[in-house]
């Protein structure tokens, strides 16, 4: 048997590592297909409610407003429920709770969407029971995440601040995905600013480890 010189076995080894490289990349995203069929059953949010003035709010900054970043399930929808807003003394929305009040003008109490969830995980942040709820403004529906039973979604979240809200969490589009097909996730919402489209480049239709690591190194800056 002739002998391989060395020069060509180490091109060759240095080829398969290349190959199976590629292919690990390749692996880690989501086709553009399967994304478009996905987005079918997990649309993106879009879109903003008629009587309000929204701006989009990157992923960092959310994580800076918030308690914790979980991986939970949607158990099911539970009844919408009103709370009062908080209005702490000297804010513009104090003062103006204040002269309501005066004029015995009942306070505002919009309505909001409340889901329950089984919390899988605790990526950052404080503990979260196993089973709690999250919650949005009902002025949003249709624009924030509509969540169905069995989803489940990595999800930055805030402790509910209201009477009616002890012991749920405020969550919003800007921070949530979906995990699909057991080990990816997709975007609840991409955002139109370039700091938005950069971090949902890096994320969008990657692997949930992907979106873990970054969620992770953000917490920790």
């Amino acid at each position: 048997m002739k002998k391989i010189p060395l020069t060509i076995l180490l091109f060759s080894l240095v080829l398969v590592v290349l190959g199976c490289s590629s292919d690990k990349q390749i692996a880690s995203s989501l086709s553009d297909e399967r994304i478009a069929e996905l987005r079918t059953e997990y649309p993106l949010s879009q879109g903003n409610p008629s009587l309000a003035q929204t701006v989009d709010v990157p992923f960092d900054q959310i994580l800076e407003m918030s308690d914790s970043v979980v991986i939970a399930e949607v158990i099911k929808q539970n009844p919408n429920f009103k709370s009062t807003l908080t209005a702490e003394p000297g804010t513009p929305e104090g003062d103006a709770a204040e002269k309501d009040k005066a004029r015995g003008i009942e306070p505002y109490k919009p309505t909001f969407v409340s889901y329950e969830v089984k919390v899988d995980e605790v990526i950052v942040g404080e503990d979260v029971e196993d089973t709690t709820n999250l919650f949005y403004n009902a002025d949003f529906i249709g624009i924030e995440p509509d969540l169905k039973p069995g989803m489940k979604i990595v999800a930055s979240v805030k402790k509910g601040t209201a009477p009616e809200q002890q012991g749920s969490y405020s969550f919003t589009r800007y921070a949530t995905y979906y995990v699909v097909d057991e080990n990816y996730v997709l975007s609840a919402y991409q955002g139109e600013s370039e700091e938005m489209k950069s971090f949902t480049k890096q994320t969008d239709g990657k692997t949930l480890n992907n979106l873990v690591e970054q969620v992770k190194e953000l917490w920790m800056n």
